[in-house]
């Protein structure tokens, strides 16, 4: 479904050309201002700034446009599937609907912790990281437990990813790599790769690449785009979390030329730096601003507009598919049934315009800001449960046929007396654990909350550490602070 029309398009594409020819990217790296020179931009490099002719982005959005994107499927692989973590949407227009991903704490990028039994929140720590991999352990062993970013309080940032990979080796079965911010933190990770005998080229994560809008990439985040290009097994991913009239203007039209011109200067550069061409992926998760009150939303209707704008423009330009994003970053604070049928209208108001239904939610609270094992409880049932929107199986044993016959009219019996509903009583019906199928209350709620806080402690309880890291949980230890010492000035 398009929210623009083909003057909009027009319009649009014209206004971010004229933005990176008249006023550009300011991008700190050396190495991808030499590769918009090379592509024919106007270099400042005193300035940190490349100016883009115009005939050099509508030549680079033609060929975006004719390019073929039929390998992008085969070439993105593990957590890059999921909308969550990439924008990744599938090239298929032969779609339905399909039971989202189910969530699993891979890089929640919550700073805070929702303790949900004393009903506080708090800045995440150690010992709330521990209890994270314990329930993550137990929720979803197969899909591992990643670096959530809830080490705050007393670990500095330049080392926290090294003590959240120490923190995963120690308590987790199945660690699955964590959040790369600098890359000066890689070769200290490697070399703990190495101790633990890790050879996934993805543990130490390259997530999404965001500007500093308008129309600025930092130093740190350059560096690490730079990086994850020349790597050539990343798409190159692209996020934006702008707000409205702050950092970008006010008016959805304005909005959309910002960030678009961002990611399609960003983009041109993957296409110099890495000769492979990669995929193109990406997330506009712009958000707009209650000016009565000065909130900010990621999910209010305007701010979703804006959203669906971005991915339209792009798509109907350049022929790149982009996710508006998933259910995430909600505003309200409180986990609860609300909370997750919030981000579940969100993510099925997302399938209706993009045709592909992205993930819900990974336990969130507050626009990300902190996470909740309830919660994360949630919005898991609440994905698995939206199978049931899925087409139906339709055979002879699911028709039913001989006690649809032998019921007739109804007159002498119904189907509750029948072998066929009686064989499929269990595997038919919606048959939900923790979410209610009588409505709405503030007792269905307070019930709701009690089931899934003791959920949560079953799973906690039923935790069992790996035992034989001894030795290398040493050596790591070591590498950590030498890298506390040099990374930490």
């Amino acid at each position: 479904m398009k929210i623009l029309s083909d003057n909009d398009v027009e319009m649009l594409s014209e206004s971010v050309c004229k933005v990176l020819e008249k006023t550009g990217l300011n991008c700190e790296s050396d190495e991808m201002l030499k590769a918009y020179a090379l592509a024919g931009a106007h270099v400042d490099y005193e300035q940190n700034v490349a100016k883009f002719p115009k005939a050099v982005i509508q030549k680079f959005a033609e060929e975006l446009k004719n390019e073929d994107k039929s390998g992008w499927d085969s070439f993105i692989q593990g957590n890059d599937r999921m909308v969550i973590y990439s924008g990744y949407i599938p090239y298929n227009d032969d779609i339905y609907l399909k039971e989202p991903p189910v969530p699993f704490m891979f890089h929640n990028l919550s700073t805070y912790f929702y303790d949900d039994e004393k009903r506080e929140r708090r800045l995440g720590n150690v010992k709330d990281f521990i209890e994270l991999i314990k329930f993550g352990e137990g929720l979803h062993p197969k899909s591992g437990m990643g670096h959530v970013l809830n080490l705050v309080e007393g670990v500095a940032p330049e080392v926290e990813p090294l003590e959240a990979a120490l923190l995963l080796q120690e308590f987790s079965g199945n660690p699955a790599g964590v959040y790369v911010h600098d890359v000066k933190q890689i070769e200290y990770l490697r070399e703990i790769e190495d101790i633990f005998g890790i050879r996934d080229p993805f543990w130490h994560w390259m997530a999404n690449i965001p500007c500093s809008s308008p129309l600025k990439l930092e130093k740190t985040v350059a560096d690490r785009y730079v990086y994850m290009l020349k790597t050539g097994i990343y798409p190159a991913k692209l996020t934006a979390m702008p707000v409205s009239g702050v950092n970008i203007p006010i008016t959805a039209a304005g909005s959309i030329v910002i960030v678009a011109a961002e990611f399609i200067a960003l983009w041109l550069a993957a296409r110099v730096i890495q000769e492979k061409k990669i995929p193109l992926v990406g997330m506009p998760i712009s958000g707009t601003m209650d000016i009565r009150k000065g909130d900010i939303s990621f999910s209010a209707f305007d701010a979703v507009r804006v959203r669906l704008g971005i991915c339209d423009l792009i798509r109907t330009w350049t022929g790149v598919r982009l996710a508006p994003g998933p259910g995430e970053w909600v505003p309200t604070k409180l986990p609860g049934l609300y909370n997750t049928l919030e981000k579940a209208y969100q993510a099925m108001t997302f399938a209706a315009f993009t045709g592909y239904h992205p993930d819900i939610g990974a336990g969130h609270l507050d626009s990300g800001l902190a996470i909740s094992p309830v919660q994360m409880l949630l919005d898991t049932e609440f994905s698995k449960t939206l199978k049931y929107l899925e087409r139906p199986l339709v055979d002879q044993e699911t028709l039913g046929m001989d006690a649809i016959l032998e019921i007739g009219l109804g007159r002498e019996g119904n189907f509750l007396t029948q072998d066929h509903t009686l064989k499929h009583m269990k595997s038919s019906p919606w048959i939900p654990e923790l979410l209610a199928r009588n409505g709405w209350s503030p007792e269905v709620e307070e019930e709701l909350l009690g089931k899934a806080i003791r959920k949560v402690n079953e799973i906690k309880a039923s935790y069992i550490k790996p035992e034989g890291r001894g030795e290398g949980l040493a050596k790591a230890r070591t590498v950590i602070e030498r890298a506390r010492k040099e990374l930490c000035r």
